[in-house]
Formats: structure tokens, sequence, C-alpha cells
């Protein structure tokens, strides 16, 4: 009998849920201690509802670890490269080690806001970055749920902590131009040994004056370019992945776009363009359609040869704060800004998916209008 009376005041359940999936183990739960026969009942039947549902998790001894290469390997097909590698890192440093390979089962709210709190005292990641790895560590256990190895996700009620929006940086025209002839005066000292020098010269321009982001720009190759129309197409990211070049389609959609440059830029592309023929002829490659337009030796342009540390090593040669690569894109839009550029049209040549990113990303660098609103209502009295 699935309900057995045990002592005056005590019944006992013994519900048989069937086989487990992996083990192939018969299933059976035991509840003791249950004060009525009419108690004892409805527990029973909410138990063979729970397993007629499917409710119950896997009895079975999964670790962390496990887990986490389960996630990787059959949920992020269809995810981009560069994030899945991003988010390969968050598990390998710090979810994996913290948790090691201790049963899922195991682990409790408390276990998760012990990691946060690992985290935190570390004192190596930013908050942000810290509220990721949550996010992370939820979807991974999200799998085991689907799974049915658990029936509850530890990550929930975990709350997040608190981020603050840090201060935009970005260089006026006037701060560029005294980077960009620190730039210049730096190839001109150099020019005879390492002719390949210009294309830093050409590279943070482009990044001033197009405001792409840093893998759309390695990814450009010549087709890319139309002179005559002055513009670029738009239609691919690079990054560097395990050691090796992924080209991927850009960040959201609306990222696929053309992006237009001024006459004065023409001219110094084309000026890179005779010179880029001359160096890499010289390890025996004919420039054509298909090669990268920041080419300059016999490998792939990346991102890392014009990172932040090389634009810090030619502000040494001037009384600027150094900024970050991806800020010179930021510098962009506040040009745009500043030159009473449409929203709407900042939106499309910054490739973001809404205006409400550009907004709630660049809004602050609006001209304040609160006083001449305040003002304009003098006007109605």
């Amino acid at each position: 009998m699935p309900i057995k009376k045990v002592a005056k005041h005590n019944y006992q359940i013994t519900a048989s849920l069937g086989f487990d999936p992996i083990t192939g183990k018969h299933r059976r739960k035991r509840i003791s201690n249950i004060r009525t026969k009419a108690e004892a009942e409805q527990i029973y039947t909410d138990l063979k509802n729970r397993y007629k549902n499917n409710d119950f998790p896997t009895s079975t001894n999964i670790a962390f670890s496990e887990l986490s290469k389960m996630y990787f390997t059959d949920y992020t097909f269809n995810q981009k490269p560069t994030y899945v590698n991003t988010q390969e890192g968050y598990s390998k440093n710090h979810l994996v080690p913290f948790f090691k390979n201790t049963n899922i089962t195991k682990i409790s709210p408390t276990e998760v806001r012990a990691f946060q709190k690992d985290l935190i005292d570390k004192g190596t990641l930013s908050n942000n970055s810290i509220n990721k790895h949550l996010i992370l560590l939820k979807k991974i256990f999200d799998v085991a749920i689907e799974k049915k190895y658990i029936t509850s996700n530890p990550c929930i009620n975990i709350k997040k902590l608190k981020v603050e929006k840090k201060k935009m940086k970005f260089w006026t025209l006037e701060q560029f131009k005294i980077f960009i002839d620190a730039t210049r005066e730096a190839y001109e000292e150099t020019k005879d040994a390492h002719p390949e020098n210009f294309v830093f010269i050409i590279y943070y321009y482009t990044q001033y004056l197009t405001g792409l982001r840093a893998g759309e720009s390695t990814a450009l190759l010549w087709e890319d370019n139309d002179y005559t129309k002055q513009e670029f197409d738009i239609n691919k990211t690079e990054s560097r992945i395990h050691g090796k070049h992924v080209t991927t389609a850009p960040k959201t959609k609306a990222g696929i776009r053309r992006v237009t440059y001024n006459k004065k830029y023409k001219e110094l592309l084309l000026e890179w363009e005779k010179i880029q023929k001359e160096l890499l002829a010289s390890y025996g490659i004919s420039v054509d359609s298909k090669t990268h337009i920041f080419q300059y030796n016999d490998k792939i342009p990346d991102r890392d040869n014009f990172s932040t540390k090389k634009i810090n090593k030619l502000c040494t040669r001037t009384n600027l704060t150094p900024i970050r690569l991806h800020d010179f894109r930021h510098s962009h839009v506040a040009l745009l800004i500043n030159n009473k550029e449409e929203l709407t049209a900042i939106k499309e040549r910054m490739g973001h998916a809404s205006i409400t990113t550009t907004i709630d990303t660049y809004g602050h660098l609006f001209p304040n209008k609160q006083k001449s609103m305040s003002d304009n209502i003098d006007n109605l009295f």
C-alpha cells in the first residue's frame, strides 16, 4: 500500500515515480511523519500529479564542471563566437574553480551568494563583470532545470550588484589633432626603416572620423570601399579567438550599414593604398579587392595592433590623457553631436539596433535644453 499507518498519529507514504532515465533505477519517494490519513492522501495525489507532469528531478550525480561543459557544448551553437569565448573565460577562470565538482543538487542560493562574495573580495572584477558571471551561472543552471536534474534555479532572487555609470571618456577635435600630429611625427621619424607605421595614421583617422567598432575596421576589405560614393560597406566584424581570426556578421542587424567619409580622409586613404601596395609587394603579396584595408605585413590585421597600449605609447609624446581604442567611437559621436547632427542619423551611422541605445549611451552629451525650456515658459505669461 502507498499509504501506511506506522503510529497513532504518523502516516508514511511510499510513492513509485517510475525509472530514472539516466541510471535506469526505479525511483521511489518516501515521506513520513504525516499526522492524518487525509493529509497523506493529498500529499500522495500531489506526488503522482508531479510525476505525471514529469516535474521531478532526475536522481543523478552531476558535478557542476560537467554541467558547465554541457551548456557550452549543447546550448551556445547559435551564439557569436566572440560572446561564447568570453563566457568560456568566465566559466574557466571563476565558475568552475569555485564550484569544482560539487554535485549540482547541493548548490543552493547560499553557495551562489558565497560565490558572488568571493568575486567581490578578490577585488579584480567590476560589479558589472560580477553581474555577468551570475547571469552565466543562471543560464547553466537553467540547463539542469530543463533536463530535470533540479527543480529550482539557485540563482533566482540573487540581487545584482549596483553598477555606477562611469563618465564617458572622449577626445574633442582639438585633442584628436594633437594625438594624430604626434602619430604622424612618430611616423616621420621612422618611415625610412618602418614605412608600415603609416597604417597607424590612417587607422586612427578612420576610428575618429567614422566611429566604426574596432572589429568592423580590421575586417574591412578593399572591396568594401567605394571611393566614388566615399563610403564603407560595413557587413562583417573580425575577432581573434584562441589564436585564430574569426569573421562574423556585425553585432546586430542594424550593424550592416554604409558609413560615409569626408573628402580629406579619402585623400589620406588613397595615399595609404599606394604605401600598402609597396609594403605587401615586399612579402610577395599583390593587393586586390580581397586584401584587408589595414593589412601592413603578411598577417591579417588585428585590433591588438592598434590597441590601447599603442595609444598610450603615442600619448607619451603629448600632454593628453590617453583613452581606450573603443573611446574613439565615443569621440566620433561627441563630434557629431557638437556638429548638431540629427539623433536618428547618428543612430544609423553607429549601427545601433535601437535609438534607445543611442540615447542611453550618448544622451548626456547633448546640450542641456532645461534653461531654454524654462525661458520659453516666461513667454507664456
